[in-house]
């Protein structure tokens, strides 16, 4: 039986939720593999995302940002815990290459944490990356108005080297820390029911307006709540980890529905821009609302995608805050959808690809 050691960022639901929907079809592909997620993210997504239980190893590897909420986060909090993971660097790669050994892990993939390159490679086995930025190009663009993050940056770029490939997927930053880059599709899992089919499962309302929140954290005062309440023919709707009490909110966690399924079925989502969500709505031709999210680099990446290829419309993070979303939600649900098609399979490819470096297989199928 071949053994895959798969290490997800808890940085924000995308990773996981991409990667998961590579593990998904990395077992749909080849039954007889055994894949264990190493990772500090919520459990019930690995269920929900993968199709099934996986064995999980909790352990957390790299920081990426410390989050305040889902749109604010604390720099200095940031490079305090990347300063702490770095001073115990060699303890956490030797831990890894026991954990490898033991456990006969014969490849190694991450999102996009560096550290289990540097355990693959002192174990002699494959190292595969996947993702559109490494946390060197994000951490880079702080050095520049504080140059202490630049000794963590250059330990960072020193993982990342050893890293054998990374499927590089689209939107991406700057991903050259990493030699060995091959472009790949996007990575999405699509809708299986119809937006129709949806929407008689959860009782659509056809004379309003349906709106996803689509966040893993958002604290709304009761006066936002309130204001929101009071936006006349508009539904908002929620799945866990999200739990709000207002009039006009619905939770659809008793619904046996994916997350895509209602990004598609949806009139619009009320969001950060972050990869998953992004891509869901790419793939799905669904209208976006986005607000900010402080100065991240990949912002910008996203940010021109949505512009370039949705219905859209910025919400400010102090009116996201406040409730006030009537006028940008009017203003959004007088746009018209766009055509546009991408790519999709990206989880297909991703999963082939992984699976021949793996055997050291050096071309296509």
């Amino acid at each position: 039986m071949e053994r895959i050691a798969y290490y997800i960022t808890p940085h924000g639901f995308g990773h996981a939720v991409r990667s998961l929907e590579v593990i998904r079809h990395l077992l749909w592909q080849n039954p007889s593999l055994e894949v264990t997620v190493v990772s500090d993210i919520a459990e019930f997504l690995v269920e929900q995302r993968a199709g099934k239980l996986l064995p999980f190893r909790r352990k957390r590897l790299d920081v990426g940002l410390v989050q305040e909420d889902s749109i604010r986060f604390d720099l200095p909090a940031t490079r305090q815990a990347l300063q702490a993971l770095y001073q115990n660097r060699k303890a956490l790669v030797a831990e890894e290459v026991r954990f490898i050994k033991a456990e006969g892990i014969q490849t190694v993939i991450s999102d996009i944490a560096f550290l289990p390159f540097q355990a693959a490679s002192r174990c002699g086995i494959p190292a595969i990356g996947l993702g559109n930025f490494t946390w060197d190009w994000i951490y880079g663009g702080y050095a520049e108005a504080d140059p202490s993050w630049h000794p963590l940056i250059a330990w960072i770029k020193e993982g990342y080297r050893q890293c054998d490939l990374l499927l590089q997927l689209p939107l991406h930053g700057d991903c050259s820390s990493c030699p060995n880059r091959r472009q790949v599709p996007l990575v999405v899992r699509k809708a299986e029911r119809t937006p129709a089919e949806t929407r008689q499962l959860i009782g659509w309302e056809p004379d309003k307006k349906h709106y996803l929140i689509a966040f893993s954290h958002l604290d709304l005062s009761g006066s936002a709540l309130n204001r929101l309440a009071a936006i006349p023919n508009t539904i908002f709707l929620f799945k866990h980890p999200l739990s709000f009490r207002f009039a006009n909110g619905r939770s659809l966690d008793a619904y046996d529905l994916s997350y895509s399924d209602v990004v598609a079925a949806a009139d619009g989502v009320i969001t950060k821009p972050g990869y998953g969500i992004v891509a869901d709505c790419l793939v799905h031709g669904t209208p976006i609302a986005y607000t900010d999210r402080g100065p991240f680099p990949e912002y910008d990446i996203l940010v021109e995608a949505i512009q370039q290829h949705l219905p859209n419309v910025h919400l400010p993070s102090e009116d996201l805050y406040a409730g006030r979303w009537k006028g940008v939600l009017w203003e959004l649900a007088g746009q018209p959808r766009r055509p546009f098609t991408i790519r999709d399979d990206g989880a297909a490819v991703c999963a082939r690809l992984i699976v021949q470096k793996a055997r050291g297989v050096t071309h296509d199928d």
